[in-house]
């Protein structure tokens, strides 16, 4: 008789090993603790996370994900409450910039449960959103962002071999996404199907793709995202794009022997990026070479034309939106820095509108439809409306020579009246509604700081004005009030509709312009209201645009000299002591931004000289004219 079989059990497969097993090489029952640990008497501890099983690492991301969720619609609920918790919180999101987690902590009570402890009403609003649902902390870089929560890359682009900085595909085809969106439309330089065509080729010699154009355009994208990977040195945002940066500048010195479109187009966004670091004498230096670049482009076309292997119409369309996306970044500049332009004007026609259906624009990482984007229309208008900052531009700063106030007057009124023409004549898909696209707003921006501009020239009467020029002085004051309040407003819809981290560095000199201007009325109640919604809006971005901050230094200076400022204009000094300072190893502050916050400065100094008062001081105590103090 044959004994019944006894069943073998089945070798458990073990996927995950404890730590201790793992340290000491020795197989692992994989219980906790382990039968191995509990022989030994050591400790067992098991890390789930290093189990890369396919359904175990989904259920982790599901996970994750769902957390996410939970903690958005936890936000949610609690911005409907109307009380003083809710400005504190989103004062903190805004101020601070803080991951996932940290403003889950900020709603736990972790940060802030002090201030709410001392009034009942708030205690009370913190113990009902206490009870909602309560997600564990996480400690993450890449998901702590909300975009990257949002969905794949606009334009999937390899990171090798065009920056020797990263090798993440995605983190560069991010950057790429950002800037194509959000910079591109107002820079517009760049053909930018060409330009990812030859980038996800991977060949390093192609025609409208180079390395150096590649990390340009990633130091200035690093400006959008809060992601601590942009950071040249973990958690110092004054150091945000520097390793791209200096990674161009590199690659410029091995460009600068021969010219091509990729160093143009390069040179381009180093001026930008430059500007946008405070970093405004380099950025000077870019903007005089990229100048002389595309003079030099135009008369080599002949010799270029041939290997590039496009049919000449094409290759003069990429030269006209070259020159024209270059002069209309530039013009702007050398008003704020009060310099003659560097470029003529362009000669080509206007670009065709409304012809390309593919001509289209996506918010990204905002989760919206796309949308006509218009692209010829916005570059015609910026290129107008660059046209009269250029006059401006040469005839306020290419002589030394001073002219007299009624040449000024008649001046300031040929160029307002030019732009009531560009106002009247814009085609209604750049009108102004509170929908209205990125690009629409940031035009309208320029138009009003360019009024704000002329009209500083006026706004000031001489020590020994008549009746005429006090009534002239006056009315000048109030167009720029009217302007600086305006571009308050299109800040605000800019803001609600698009969010502030994504506005380029132009929009940036509007601000800063608006807020000097706006200043100077702070009794009066609409531009004190104007004047808040701008400072509280422009405030937290001083960390990540050094240009702002410097601006702020020098009217915080301004400011402190003057009586009887309201209470919430004097608080600007106390807010921006409270923010981290640059390390003392770079530079200081007034070397960062000497020259852009002081020539904003003396844009109320300059109408002073126009007005007769013209021997201002000088940056280091000299007694200079107007003109010399902008060729320092």
């Amino acid at each position: 008789m044959s004994l019944p079989s006894r069943a073998v059990p089945r070798r458990r497969y073990v996927t995950t090993a404890c730590f201790t097993c793992r340290s000491r090489k020795v197989k692992c029952s994989g219980e906790q603790p382990c039968s191995h640990c509990v022989a030994n008497n050591l400790e067992c501890k098991l890390d789930s996370t290093v189990d890369q099983r396919r359904t175990t690492d989904l259920k982790r991301k599901l996970d994750s994900l769902g957390e996410d969720h939970d903690l958005l619609l936890r936000l949610v609920r609690t911005l409907r409450h109307n009380n003083a918790y809710i400005d504190e919180l989103v004062d903190y999101i805004r101020n601070r910039n803080p991951s996932l987690s940290q403003i889950k902590a900020f709603m736990d009570g972790s940060a802030g449960r002090d201030e709410m402890e001392k009034t009942p009403e708030l205690l009370g609003v913190y113990q009902e959103i206490d009870q909602l649902h309560r997600v564990p902390a996480r400690d993450t870089t890449w998901a702590s962002d909300m975009d990257r929560l949002c969905g794949l890359p606009l334009f999937s682009v390899p990171a090798k071999p065009w920056t020797e900085i990263t090798d993440d595909d995605e983190f560069v085809s991010h950057l790429v996404s950002l800037w194509f969106t959000w910079h591109h439309s107002s820079f517009n330089c760049i053909d930018k199907d060409l330009f990812l065509r030859d980038m996800k080729s991977g060949v390093v010699d192609s025609p409208f793709c180079s390395p150096f154009l590649v990390n340009a355009i990633l130091a200035e994208a690093c400006f959008y995202p809060a992601y601590p990977e942009t950071d040249a040195v973990r958690g110092d945002l004054s150091t945000k794009g520097e390793g791209f940066y200096n990674e161009a500048k590199r690659l410029l010195d091995v460009e600068e022997s021969r010219i091509s479109i990729t160093a143009v187009q390069g040179m381009g966004v180093m001026y930008s990026c430059t500007s946008t670091m405070g970093k405004d004498r380099q950025g000077w230096v870019y903007l005089v070479r990229v100048s002389n670049a595309v003079r030099m482009l135009r008369s080599s076309q002949a010799q270029l034309l041939p290997a590039i292997n496009l049919p000449g119409a094409t290759w003069t369309r990429i030269l006209d939106n070259l020159e024209r996306g270059l002069f209309s970044t530039t013009t702007m500049s050398c008003l704020a820095l009060q310099k003659p332009p560097q470029m003529n004007k362009p000669t080509s026609i206007r670009l065709p509108v409304h012809q390309d259906k593919n001509d289209l624009w996506m918010p990204y990482p905002l989760q919206d439809r796309p949308c006509p984007a218009h692209t010829n229309c916005v570059s015609n208008e910026r290129t107008n409306l660059g046209g009269i900052a250029w006059e401006v531009a040469h005839y306020c700063f290419a002589s030394s020579d001073k002219p007299p106030r009624a040449d000024i007057e008649a001046a300031v009124k040929r160029w307002h009246e030019q732009l009531l023409d560009w106002a009247t004549n814009l085609p209604e898909c750049l009108a102004y509604t509170d929908q209205a696209m990125p690009w629409v707003l940031s035009l309208h921006m320029y138009h009003h700081t360019l009024i704000m501009t002329i009209y500083a020239f006026l706004k000031t009467p001489p020590p020994d004005a008549d009746e005429a020029t006090l009534e002239s002085a006056s009315s000048a004051r109030q167009q720029c009030m009217t302007s600086a309040r305006t571009v308050s407003g299109l800040v605000g819809v800019y803001w609600a509709r698009w969010g502030m981290t994504r506005m380029t560095c132009s929009d940036m000199q509007c601000i800063t312009m608006s807020l000097y201007t706006l200043k100077d009325d702070l009794d009066d109640e609409k531009s004190h209201q104007a004047f808040r919604a701008l400072r509280k809006t422009a405030m937290p971005f001083c960390e990540r645009w050094l240009i702002l901050k410097g601006i702020f230094l020098v009217q915080i200076s301004t400011m402190q000299t003057k009586e009887n400022l309201p209470k919430d204009c004097l608080e600007i000094s106390r807010d921006f002591g409270e923010r981290p300072r640059i390390p003392e190893t770079r530079e200081s502050d007034n070397d960062l931004y000497s020259d852009l916050a002081i020539a904003f400065k003396q844009q109320i100094d300059y109408s002073l000289a126009m007005s007769g008062n013209w021997i201002v001081r000088g940056k280091r105590g000299a007694t200079l004219s107007v003109s010399e103090e902008a060729k320092e």
